[in-house]
């Protein structure tokens, strides 16, 4: 983070993180004045680092645990975390755990959540967290889910575990562009996550570059945070024909395909995506891009000069998971250009290394040396001409795409398949309650 950032962080540790935690007095009741002074407030943010071994149920060292899955968003509802929930708990589930799902905490209310916890009595407890999450209208402050979460393990006298998929906005990108609304929620979001890493036995994080960086700034709570991989949220459908398949439900097929995952989320840069496709199109017209995530209309609002492309250009909204898996084998070349380089939390970006495809991506502050993914995707420094030229590169190189596909393949079914991830959780309940 550059010092100007750096700077800022600083000053939401002190005055926001102040503020914060005067508000979750005010929620909890308590008077405020026992939260002016900083001593006592240093003493309650101590009682959030309690001893992690709290007390736990006989049937915590059984083979099979009672475990109650918190996610903002779970199927039917679609969505990255939504699927992810999915993936964990059917994995859980045949490995004989029991499994409760709470889903929309902060629609249905924490206190029925509270509630339905205490009746369950679980082993574990497991909160899929993004800031937007909890909060999708209020910009991912989510002082009600923060409440909730102090004093969670001692309430139901059981371990949690806190899988954060995202933290907080980018500060450092957003200062520099000088976005400073976005940079001061960025301030905010990553305040609250101070607060909330205290609260749980474990942190688990989507990648190592978020997970270094909360190390240094909580020391004292870096042995609580790990890594862990985001696992494909699409199951493989095994074909030979994907085309076949495509065609047969009415999808049209260009050849080739190149794939592209989006929403419009600002962590993917659209105007990479755009250049390559151009680029490739002077040497092979009859290329389409297939959008996946994305609607026509979303594709007219954010790039009406891709759209104008007509039927070279197809943004399909929602595909349901089997038909993605179609489309992913589908597929020469998949995009995926990323303001912060490609890392383990892009669930995307997983499901085209468990299909085998080869990944067009960038190299940013969270593509770290912990994964090969000099071997397993192609990377791209942050040049949108550089990811234009190397995504011809890949196009005219057969033998490379399918020397970096089975590379991708093999990385994905060894370290993180939905099976792998979902064992490294419960191995971190283990080792966080030895």
């Amino acid at each position: 983070m550059l010092p100007h950032a750096a700077a800022l962080f600083s000053y939401s540790h002190q005055s926001l993180l102040t503020r914060f935690y005067l508000g979750l007095a005010e929620y909890s009741g308590a008077s405020l004045q026992a939260f002016k002074k900083p001593r006592q407030l240093s003493s309650i943010f101590r009682t959030m680092h309690a001893d992690p071994r709290v007390p736990h149920s006989p049937s915590h060292r059984s083979l099979s645990k009672r475990i109650a899955w918190v996610t903002p968003d779970y199927p039917p509802d679609r969505g990255g975390v939504s699927d992810h929930s999915s993936a964990m708990v059917n994995v859980l589930r045949t490995a004989g755990h029991d499994v409760l799902i709470c889903s929309r905490p902060h629609e249905h209310g924490f206190g029925r959540l509270d509630a339905e916890l205490a009746a369950y009595r679980p082993d574990l407890v497991v909160v899929a967290y993004t800031p937007l999450g909890y909060a999708p209208r209020s910009g991912g402050v989510a002082p009600t889910f923060t409440r909730w979460s102090v004093g969670l393990r001692s309430r139901l006298g059981c371990q949690a575990i806190l899988l954060a998929h995202e933290v907080s906005l980018p500060l450092g990108f957003h200062w520099d562009k000088r976005e400073f609304k976005l940079a001061t929620l960025a301030a905010l979001q990553m305040a609250q996550f101070s607060v909330l890493a205290a609260c749980f036995d474990s942190v688990l994080f989507s990648n190592a570059g978020t997970q270094r960086a909360w190390a240094r700034r909580l020391k004292r709570l870096a042995n609580r945070f790990h890594t862990l991989r985001i696992c494909s949220n699409i199951p493989y459908r095994s074909t030979d024909a994907p085309d076949a398949h495509l065609a047969a439900s009415g999808r049209r097929v260009p050849i080739p395909t190149v794939l592209f995952f989006g929403t419009g989320h600002q962590s993917v840069l659209f105007d990479y995506v755009e250049a390559a496709f151009v680029a490739l199109l002077e040497i092979e017209p009859s290329a389409g891009l297939v959008i996946v995530g994305m609607s026509p209309e979303k594709l007219r609002q954010l790039c009406p000069s891709l759209a104008a492309l007509g039927d070279r250009v197809r943004a399909l909204g929602y595909v349901p998971a089997e038909e993605v898996s179609l489309w992913l084998q589908a597929a020469t070349l998949v995009l995926a250009p990323l303001i912060e380089g490609v890392s383990a939390r892009k669930g995307t970006v997983m499901a085209a290394l468990q299909h085998g495809r080869t990944v067009v991506t960038t190299r940013g502050i969270h593509t770290l040396e912990d994964i090969a993914w000099n071997e397993i995707c192609l990377l791209a420094p942050l040049d949108r001409e550089a990811f234009a030229a190397l995504t011809l590169t890949a196009f005219r190189d057969l033998e490379l795409r399918a020397k970096v596909g089975r590379a991708a393949r093999d990385e994905y079914e060894a370290h993180a398949s939905a099976s792998v991830t979902a064992s490294m959780i419960l191995a971190y309940a283990d080792q966080h309650g030895a």
